[in-house]
């Protein structure tokens, strides 16, 4: 089968699953039902209070307590001995403004653009002072007052890990982002969030639907990923298994991939919910498979910080379809084959022993989802009614070896098939955060949806394979990256 793969992205993955452990079964169903609940109380608006870091072990029942809905609003920082105290005032947060027709953006002056939201963006400018006695709390983020009168975000900075180039990783300011062993901390600035209408009936819901225009911060889609990989033959195709990811299982003893999207870090991220979450070591220490709730997300995501309470009324709930459906047509995956989709929708097995017992493989694909936020499909970001429109390559791969001899240089960018539109500038804060871009870019990777299958998926022969889940790169164009990449998130939302 055929697969365009982009240079950047010709690294393996696997798909993979682990062995069950029978003697946590009944456990394990109870932190399903758990986290089930938890996130279904989210979405009729009642707050869910994290329990003490101490209390969250290993009993999922007593995971979470609920209580009567209140702010989502973090406590302010108590003040230092010796400052006075903080003056706590209420965030007021930028309402869902039309920007005036011929607005530049992604596709240029041709698209409908707004502003909805707030986050830290820009670099606070030179000759700007901040006033740490006036606080504003929004979600998870703590603001201080500017004596330009807007909010700034303090951040200490943790540059990303790529090639740096000679000039090294700057803001737009032309300042270097520093490492995060200096402890050095930055400001950056509280602004209007911008968006761009992909279209006014998604899915044929009537909402419209909105991405944003900027990777406005970066997160791990999954922070646990399979290795110690084991493989079985089957219709003469090697297929990888992992041990350590028996400790993600469902309550009704199928497996879940370090790259299902329900079950993901980044959906937890950007709804404000709970997820669940694994252990890289635990199969290396020999321990019995264990997982456990994560609540660091709740009530304070992407969600509950970007929006107020109220601007959080205009945001629709919306059916997010994660089938496989989503993978076909692009670049990435081609057209789907009958055995790609069997892996995807976990349709595919092979029989086992003298019995002939059937053994399926777990799916790749999650079940839909119910969200306020999420973030796009392959198949969304490569429609052309959505603005993104596919460019041919410059380079085909029939003339390539023609340049390489005629001595003409060219880049790996110019031989991809890349779509208008869907590049995605890093903001000063994204910068500081880490977002992974390589030399002097001002471009990121950002986050999909959905799982990929490996590159070369039919012929693998390495034993330590990493899953993959969907992005956009830089050139850019769709392709696969390992799950605990530090990518970019681009969220989209649907409104009334």
């Amino acid at each position: 089968m055929k697969r365009t793969m982009s240079t950047v992205a010709r690294f393996l993955a696997a798909l993979s699953f682990g062995l069950a452990c029978t003697a946590c079964s009944s456990m394990l169903a109870s932190l399903s039902n758990s986290i089930n609940t938890l996130n279904e109380k989210l979405s009729e608006g009642v707050e869910i209070v994290p329990v003490p870091a101490d209390a969250k072990k290993t009993a999922p029942s007593a995971a979470v307590a609920q209580t009567p809905a209140r702010s989502a609003a973090a406590p302010a920082p108590a003040p230092a001995p010796g400052v006075r105290p903080a003056t706590v005032r209420e965030f007021v947060g930028t309402p869902y403004t039309v920007l005036p027709a011929g607005t530049d953006g992604s596709v240029g002056k041709g698209g409908t653009y707004v502003l909805f939201g707030d986050w830290p963006q820009s670099i606070m400018a030179a000759g700007v002072t901040v006033d740490e006695s006036q606080v504003a709390v929004a979600g998870a983020h703590t603001y201080f007052k500017g004596s330009d009168g807007a909010w700034y975000m303090k951040v200490m900075e943790n540059k990303s890990s790529g090639y740096e180039g000679p000039n090294g990783f700057r803001y737009s300011d032309g300042t270097r982002v520093q490492t995060s062993y200096k402890k050095s901390c930055r400001y950056f600035k509280v602004e209007p969030i911008k968006w761009r209408v992909l279209t006014n009936n998604y899915n044929g819901s009537g909402k419209k639907l909105l991405l944003a225009e900027a990777a406005l911060t970066n997160e791990q889609f999954c922070e646990t990923f399979g290795d110690h990989s084991h493989f079985e033959a089957v219709d003469g195709n090697r297929y990888a298994f992992t041990l350590d990811v028996t400790i993600r299982q469902l309550e009704n003893g199928t497996y879940i991939h370090h790259n299902n999207y329900e079950h993901s870090r980044l959906r937890a991220f950007l709804n404000g919910i709970a997820y669940i979450q694994g252990d890289d070591e635990i199969y290396r220490k020999g321990l019995k498979p264990y997982t456990r709730i994560n609540e660091e997300f709740v009530g304070r995501g992407f969600l509950q910080t970007a929006f107020t309470p109220a601007l959080q009324g205009r945001i629709a709930v919306t059916t997010v379809d994660n089938s496989s459906r989503q993978n076909s047509g692009v670049d990435l995956v081609q057209e789907l084959t009958a055995v790609d989709r069997s892996l995807y929708d976990g349709t595919m097995y092979y029989e086992h022993g003298e019995e002939h017992k059937r053994v399926y493989f777990p799916k790749l694909t999650s079940s839909n989802t119910k969200d306020k936020v999420f973030v796009l499909s392959p198949k969304e970001v490569t429609r052309a009614d959505y603005g993104f429109v596919k460019v041919p390559p410059k380079v085909t791969e029939e003339n390539v070896m023609d340049k390489f001899w005629a001595g003409e240089q060219w880049r790996a960018s110019e031989t991809a098939t890349t779509y208008k539109g869907l590049a995605r500038p890093l903001t000063d804060f994204s910068r500081a955060r880490g977002a992974a871009h390589f030399d002097d870019e001002t471009t990121t990777t950002w986050w999909l949806r959905t799982p990929v299958l490996p590159p070369y998926f039919h012929t693998l022969f390495s034993e330590r394979l990493e899953q993959e889940a969907a992005g956009v790169n830089d050139f850019p164009t769709v392709f696969g990256m390992n799950v605990r990449s530090a990518a970019g998130v681009v969220p989209a939302i649907c409104v009334n």
